[in-house]
This record gives C-alpha cells, structure tokens and sequence, in this order.
C-alpha cells in the first residue's frame, strides 16, 4: 500500500479505530490504565483524540487464556511485520546493499516503519505492545517475570481513534 508521507499513515491506512494490546505491569487494572493513558497523552509519534481501554476484556497472567492470548497477539505482531517486509521486496529491496541506492520517498518511509518496529517505538501499526520492555515482543527474562510474579502483569485491550 503506498502512501506519502509517514506523519499521515493513517490516512492511507483508512481505519476509523484502531485496536491495540498492550501488556502492562501493575498491582491491577486501574493501575495498568492509568499508565497506558499517561503513556498515550505524552506520546508524540501518534496522537489520539480517545482511547478505550475494555476493562471486561483486560486479563491479569493469573487468568489461564493469558498466556495463549499473549502469544496470539505477538504472532500478530510477526504478521505485520512480515507483510511490511514483503511489501519492501516487492519494492524490489532485497539486500541490505540495495539500501545503499534507495531514493528517498516510498520505499524510505516504509522502511522507516519496518524499523520503528524492531526499535520498539509504537505505531499505528503496531497491534501489541509490551510496555514493561518498550517493545513489540517479550523477552525470555519477561516471561520468567510473568510467570513468578502473574498478578503483577496485565494485557489491556483498546481501542483508539486518530
């Protein structure tokens, strides 16, 4: 999908909300919220003018879907960054010499994206997103946390609107 100018993806995204899963560390719901709220008001990648964050669907590690709802959601994760890649090959970037003759425009801005990813920085790309690490995975240190200390750790579910 091509699109012109980073700033704006959402325009060429087309989407009127966009649902995001953001794991969270904090002694409960309220906590977790308040968090993901402050992260969002002082994020200045992306600016929403609302975020819902869905308390009946928010789960603690304790809850026993936790652990196959957080894998499903970083599989999610690898799909978007896979369909992000493809679509840079087929821009006909296919070796990492072939980024030393890439035109700024099109190809840039989505590599730009691409990277943003792996760096850990939040997008409107992004579907999940561990706070605790600022990443688009978890760690294998994380998920030992997790797994020690479950109440600790949230995964929220929301929705936001440009």
């Amino acid at each position: 999908m091509r699109f012109d100018d980073i700033l704006d993806r959402h325009r060429d995204l087309k989407r009127p909300v966009y649902s995001f899963e953001i794991l969270v560390k904090g002694s409960g719901f309220e906590p977790c919220k308040e968090k993901v709220l402050l992260f969002f008001q002082r994020y200045q990648l992306v600016r929403f003018s609302a975020i819902t964050v869905d308390e009946s669907r928010s789960i603690s590690a304790l809850n026993p879907g936790f652990q196959a709802r957080l894998q499903e959601a970083i599989r999610a994760n690898r799909t978007i960054l896979q369909t992000l890649i493809k679509e840079l090959q087929d821009e006909k970037v296919l070796t990492l010499d072939d980024l030393n003759e890439l035109p700024q425009g099109y190809k840039t801005k989505l590599l730009h994206i691409i990277t943003h990813f792996l760096d850990g920085f939040f997008g409107i790309d992004t579907h999940f997103y561990n706070f605790v690490e600022d990443s688009h995975w978890v760690s294998d240190g994380m998920l030992k946390m997790i797994g020690e200390i479950p109440s600790d750790f949230w995964l929220l579910p929301l929705d936001a609107r440009i």
